[in-house]
């Protein structure tokens, strides 16, 4: 079981005192799964109301000094058929959670 499964954290959001969740280190863990999707989708949500684009928002969600953004950015884009400046709000914040979890390992076996 990987961090994202064991945490109910499916697009491993940091913990920042989310609803239903603890400190698992810098991690999240979710009592359920159904509140680490909430808060994921909750996240999504927030930052398409701020007016972010695919590119501002993973930047932010996966900065380049903890992860390959780029690489990120690409899979994320290439799997919704969205650019890099696509408004993030023009995507269903569900299929960017489910497309940012299969990056993440969530659904690996």
């Amino acid at each position: 079981m990987n961090i994202p499964q064991r945490n109910n954290n499916p697009i491993n959001l940091d913990f920042a005192g989310q609803p239903n969740a603890v400190a698992d280190g810098r991690f999240a863990h979710f009592d359920t799964p159904w509140h680490g999707w909430n808060a994921a989708h909750r996240q999504i949500e927030k930052d398409q109301e701020r007016g972010l684009t695919f590119g501002q928002f993973i930047a932010k969600f996966a900065p380049p000094n903890e992860n390959d953004t780029s690489e990120y950015l690409e899979f994320v884009c290439g799997q919704l058929k969205a650019g890099h400046d696509t408004p993030l709000a023009s995507v269903s914040k569900y299929a960017i959670a489910g497309v940012m979890a299969q990056f993440e390992g969530y659904y690996a076996q």
